[in-house]
């Protein structure tokens, strides 16, 4: 793996927010939810997930979430995708939603 320097790493601009609303996604060529996100400050953002296999979307709804939310938006399918929700992802695809060890304000900064 390439290795970064810390001025690359000070652009990845990642933060904390909270899972408003989950709903499924259908049309995604993989398993996946559509979910919104609350980032404080920052405001609502919506994101394309596939988190199918570990999470139901009854569940998502309050989580607190760590995402990357200076990507350029992505069409998903019919959907387009604002920020990136991060988690360990499994070889078969599974993935663990990353979060903090405790709850904090949404919209901080991760760094």
């Amino acid at each position: 793996m390439a290795s970064i320097t810390w001025p690359d790493f000070e652009q990845v601009d990642i933060r904390t927010g909270t899972v408003v609303a989950a709903e499924a996604f259908p049309q995604a060529r993989k398993p996946a939810y559509k979910l919104t996100i609350d980032f404080g400050p920052l405001g609502l953002k919506r994101t394309s997930a596939q988190l199918t296999k570990l999470y139901q979307l009854n569940e998502l709804v309050g989580k607190q979430v760590v995402a990357v939310v200076n990507f350029p938006p992505k069409q998903i399918a019919t959907f387009m995708s604002e920020c990136l929700v991060l988690g360990a992802v499994q070889d078969d695809g599974t993935v663990t939603l990353l979060q903090t060890e405790r709850p904090t304000e949404n919209g901080l900064r991760i760094g």
